[in-house]
């Protein structure tokens, strides 16, 4: 959680994904520097599974809910297009490398 925490930019979020059977620690002084936020998924009863056997079965189409592809080096433009035209991309990937 804190690897997270200190690789988000400032105002940025966390989404927790998962859950542990051991507490996690945060340091607070990192989430108010940053102005953080923390949110979590919702529990799950078995659709991730589901989600996967529609996948390699073929009955989801993912990528036709990617508008654009471009560098990782190119990220910051990128969220630019999704809050200034939210109406002309859905979903947009990084290129890592």
């Amino acid at each position: 959680m804190r690897g997270c925490i200190q690789s988000i930019r400032g105002a940025g979020t966390v989404c927790v994904l998962g859950l542990a059977d051991d507490p996690t620690p945060l340091v607070m002084k990192e989430l108010i520097w940053k102005e953080a936020k923390i949110i979590a998924s919702r529990v799950s009863h078995g659709e991730f599974a589901e989600a996967i056997q529609h996948l390699s079965l073929g009955n989801l189409k993912p990528d036709c809910i990617i508008s654009l592809e471009v560098p990782a080096r190119e990220a910051q433009s990128a969220f630019e297009l999704l809050e200034k035209e939210p109406e002309n991309y859905i979903k947009v990937l990084l290129r890592l490398l």
